[in-house]
């Protein structure tokens, strides 16, 4: 029953990251801010962590994830309130930074968790219900923000996203979870060098590919509801698109253990990733609804089905007691992209429009998976 426990208090915790998100940005764009305004903010989800993921991935091997998770689930409480209070452009800035803090702590110690429960065949299947959990979350936070926004107002908005991570701290509270012990062989390696796992092959492969996944999965977040507003589209209609990403995400993450067991993973995640770059070149050249609603659903598919199987690769690669560590130098990589891809890309939508930032995420997206040729040692 852990896991099952631990993909609802992720899909809480999930719920106010998406629907956070969603709603940071329409205040933002509510409060007349450019797009180059709107990534900085953006980019302060990614700025801390980026710095401060390894060492939170030592830490949980040395102590474990319960309390790193409900450290993070307190980020999240805070950074969901804070907006509610006052929604100007420093209270964004804030929310955004703990918002991020506790998106950074929570997901890497439970993927830690997750990936020590059952044996190595378990794997994908393990992180692909917690996916599932994180699916769901991020399908109920969208429409919670673009509804309460449309019907409510922005400050209830924040005060109703609040309430799901809230109720994921008195789960973590009060629940006797089966979480693994602190690794001895972390405790016995502490001298050791983190640049040392960049020496793995397997490992080096891997980060690249959450660098280009992670830039997909952050430019689409930040894009999709900036181009949404400039097309005249409301709250609640920019909710439902972003709600069908994480359907689709969810449904294919439903799928994914047996294709998993049919198909290389590197296969899968290759072929996933490219398709979606495809998808990113046609989002700007249409304003209906509908087929936003279908090119986001095809986007979300195809990145619901590479998080499961990157994390089964992680700590199928990992040295003993060092997979906090790994998972911490990841979750830089994927920390480094949130905080820098919302600044370039936002400073070129600025410039250029949206549709040439688009286009570019597409080639990048296709190019970067076609020179990564192999992920194994």
């Amino acid at each position: 029953m852990s896991l099952y426990y631990l993909a609802l208090i992720g899909a809480l915790n999930q719920s106010l990251h998406t629907g956070g998100r969603v709603a940071i940005s329409l205040a933002a764009v509510g409060l007349h801010a450019t797009p180059v305004v709107i990534g900085t903010i953006v980019a302060l989800y990614g700025l801390l962590p980026m710095l401060l993921s390894v060492p939170v991935g030592k830490l949980n091997d040395r102590i474990g994830p319960r309390l790193p998770m409900t450290m993070g689930t307190l980020f999240f409480v805070i950074g969901g309130l804070l907006p509610s209070y006052h929604p100007d452009l420093l209270t964004l800035y804030i929310a955004a930074t703990f918002t991020g803090m506790g998106n950074m702590t929570f997901q890497l110690s439970i993927q830690n968790a997750v990936g020590h429960m059952g044996g190595r065949d378990d794997r994908t299947r393990n992180f692909s219900t917690l996916a599932i959990g994180m699916s769901a979350g991020a399908i109920v936070g969208p429409l919670v923000a673009g509804y309460a926004i449309d019907y409510a107002g922005y400050e209830p908005a924040f005060i109703f996203l609040s309430l799901l991570p809230f109720s994921a701290l008195i789960m973590l509270a009060s629940l006797d979870l089966k979480l693994q012990k602190p690794d001895p062989v972390a405790k016995s390696a502490t001298k050791t060098r983190t640049l040392d796992l960049l020496s793995n092959r397997g490992l080096v492969a891997i980060y690249l590919l959450t660098g280009i996944h992670v830039m997909s999965w952050e430019l689409f977040s930040f894009l999709m509801p900036v181009h949404g507003s400039e097309i005249g589209l409301s709250a609640s209609v920019i909710g439902l698109i972003m709600g069908a990403f994480s359907a689709a995400s969810f449904t294919m993450r439903v799928l994914l253990p047996p294709l998993a067991k049919r198909f290389d993973h590197w296969t899968l995640i290759r072929g996933m990733l490219m398709l979606a770059g495809a998808m990113f070149a046609l989002l700007p050249l249409s304003n209906l609804t509908a087929v936003l609603v279908l090119l986001s659903a095809i986007i979300g598919a195809c990145l619901g089905a590479a998080q499961p199987l990157t994390m089964t690769l992680i700590h199928d690669n990992s040295p003993a007691g060092r997979i906090g560590e790994s998972l911490g130098v990841r979750t830089t990589v994927v920390c480094s992209f949130q905080f820098a891809m919302p600044l370039v890309f936002g400073t070129l939508g600025s410039l250029f429009g949206l549709t040439p930032v688009f286009w570019v995420t597409a080639v990048l997206i296709c190019g970067g998976m076609a020179a990564i040729r192999t992920g194994k040692n």
